[in-house]
């Protein structure tokens, strides 16, 4: 069977981003993940104040917010929810807490606005709702690491370079119709079923037919599906896991593999693929452009450390039989040659 040459892989050359729009996403990582989501009260409503009846001198707060509706551009049902009299020193401190997760949204959500327009990539609206349930529910930074398209899409951000808008949305539609992401610990897959059901009641497990001992999946009736995998399947992921944000609202903070843990996986595993298929796929294309990026930033060194690694450990046999556009990648770009023998 012909493997795929190089060649037919389509190319692109990272270009640094200005220290102002590096600035921008470095701003957003530091402050992570606090003020960011109110854990009693959808951040798309307002407080309200009322007087009290006859005249009384206390004014009532309420909280009146929105059912968010899947998928959707427009706001759901209105509803109201009485909070207590604006005197309360506990109502007074959760009326203040809210606030302050409102600004800091808003504050952050113009910095996501400039970075985009910039050309640095975004995950479109349903991926980004997804993510950002997953991050409310508390699974970043340490309970899970966020896969796919949309990990990918972080890359440019964390690495100081713009990567191509082409290569940064999802190859297909499958791709596009879902999300993946990975547990250090299977009794954390209940907490992710919860998360999306916050977003779309319909979500429910799901078994893939043709091989059901896949990874974990929960489909939505719109078949939009979350790949749930977990670390014991592959700890590279895990290895030196980094924080990065997806430009999505606020800025969604998440944990993804390591830049060079995604090429390490990507080229073993994409490469398999494209060994059993004889097909040219994207996934080895942004493989290409990664190493590139790796490069201007100048942690070669880290791709080439986690290589000998992967030579020393389970990973060997699939190392050694990289496909010729896989190697091709690491050959031309760090002169490493024979793979799985030399380093």
């Amino acid at each position: 069977m012909q493997i795929c040459d190089l060649h037919t892989v389509p190319s692109a050359m990272p270009r640094p981003l200005s220290l102002a729009q590096h600035t921008l996403y470095a701003d957003l990582l530091e402050q992570g993940i606090d003020d960011l989501f109110d854990t009693d009260f959808a951040e798309n409503g307002s407080i309200l104040m009322r007087p009290g009846r006859m005249g009384g001198p206390a004014q009532h707060a309420y909280y009146q917010g929105y059912r968010r509706v899947f998928g959707g551009r427009d706001r759901g049902q209105r509803y109201a929810r009485y909070l207590g009299r604006a005197d309360d020193p506990a109502v007074a401190s959760r009326i203040a807490r809210f606030s302050r997760v409102k600004a800091v949204r808003a504050e952050r959500a113009t910095t996501v606005r400039a970075l985009i327009e910039a050309g640095m990539p975004r995950p479109d609206r349903m991926t980004g709702q997804l993510v950002e349930a997953l991050a409310r529910a508390g699974l970043f930074p340490d309970a899970a690491v966020l896969l796919g398209a949309a990990a990918y899409q972080t890359y440019g951000g964390i690495l100081g370079v713009r990567l191509s808008t082409a290569l940064s949305k999802p190859v297909d539609d499958a791709e596009t119709r879902s999300i993946q992401v990975a547990l250090r610990a299977v009794d954390q897959t209940a907490k992710i079923h919860a998360a999306l059901c916050g977003v779309d009641p319909s979500f429910a497990p799901w078994t893939c037919s043709a091989d059901p001992t896949r990874t974990t999946c929960f489909q939505n009736a719109d078949r939009v599906r979350v790949d749930v995998s977990t670390v014991n399947a592959e700890p590279i992921l895990f290895k030196a896991a980094v924080s990065a944000v997806v430009l999505f609202g606020p800025g969604i903070p998440v944990t993804v593999p390591a830049p060079e843990c995604w090429l390490i996986r990507t080229l073993i595993g994409q490469g398999q693929r494209t060994i059993a298929t004889g097909d040219t796929n994207r996934a080895l294309a942004r493989a290409a452009e990664l190493v590139k990026a790796v490069s201007i930033a100048g942690r070669s060194h880290l791709l080439a450390k986690g290589l000998r690694e992967a030579c020393r450990a389970e990973l060997q046999n699939e190392i050694q039989h990289l496909p010729a556009a896989a190697r091709t990648i690491l050959e031309g770009c760090f002169q490493i040659r024979q793979v799985g023998r030399t380093l």
